[in-house]
């Protein structure tokens, strides 16, 4: 099977502009390169990251959409849920479903624990002191990208939008009741299109990436439901061995590549 990857964080954010009346009663003039990028929408990147900077609490829910291709081209649907609770700098939990796993994310700004819920299994590794590091460490180490990385990560220092070759403001939309603005971005490999909520509150509500590479355009769709003020204690953060659980190690990239090294003598 093919399938859309699923992180912003793996690439510079863009999306697939596909013309709309709407969008074509604008302009209808050729564009040059420069002129294809909207400052409007490239601000509005900005200002939703900055603001996701601000948040110390917050619970977000997604609900996910990933298109599979079959070996004959056949598109298949898989839904999916991820829930995530964080406080900045050092805790965070998150519990992803869908139907092919169920793992819970815990970190107590010491330590993470991953959890394969239908396996019975768990790892336990040692954790740096931030969210961020953590996600890094994650990616390096173990080859694990974090769940809804990307709310962590946007307009962070040393995030760029370099490969954004298009940006496009497609004008106001509502996602679940919600009023936002609809962008479309464009770069080499991944269309991508976001709604962000209009107001003071510029949260992503929903997001839309169209894999380019496959010639089946396969799509990876989020809706997300956001909890500014949400209620926890620190045992929230903790992990308790459900019983019957086994502990083992969580591999390394590494060490999985060194193992592969040798079956290909």
């Amino acid at each position: 099977m093919r399938h859309v990857s699923r992180s912003l964080a793996s690439i510079s954010i863009a999306l697939a502009f596909t013309a709309v009346p709407a969008a074509a009663e604008r302009s209808t003039a050729p564009k040059d390169k420069e002129s294809d990028l909207d400052p409007q929408a490239m601000e509005a990147l900005d200002r939703m990251g900055a603001y996701l900077r601000t948040l110390k609490t917050f619970e977000v829910n997604a609900e996910t959409t990933d298109e599979d291709v079959l070996h004959d081209g056949e598109k298949v649907h898989y839904v999916g849920k991820t829930h995530l609770l964080a406080k900045r700098p050092g805790r965070f939990r998150a519990e992803v479903s869908n139907d092919r796993y169920d793992r819970l994310y815990l970190y107590d700004g010491k330590n993470l624990t991953l959890f394969a819920k239908r396996l019975n299994f768990y790892s336990t590794v040692p954790a740096p002191s931030t969210i961020g590091k953590l996600a890094d460490k994650l990616e390096r180490n173990y080859g694990i990208p974090m769940p809804l990385v990307d709310f962590f990560r946007w307009g962070s220092p040393g995030w760029r939008a370099r490969g954004i070759t298009a940006a496009t403001d497609l004008g106001p939309s509502e996602v679940e009741g919600t009023t936002c603005e609809h962008y479309a971005f464009r770069e080499k490999d991944i269309d991508w299109q976001i709604w962000i909520q209009q107001g003071p509150n510029p949260l992503p509500r929903r997001l839309v990436i169209t894999t380019k590479t496959d010639t089946a355009r396969p799509q990876h769709t989020a809706v997300y439901t956001w909890n500014l003020a949400p209620s926890f204690n620190d045992r929230s953060f903790t992990f308790q061995p459900p019983k019957g659980s086994a502990k083992v190690p969580m591999a390394e990239v590494e060490t999985m590549r060194r193992q592969a090294q040798r079956r290909t003598r």
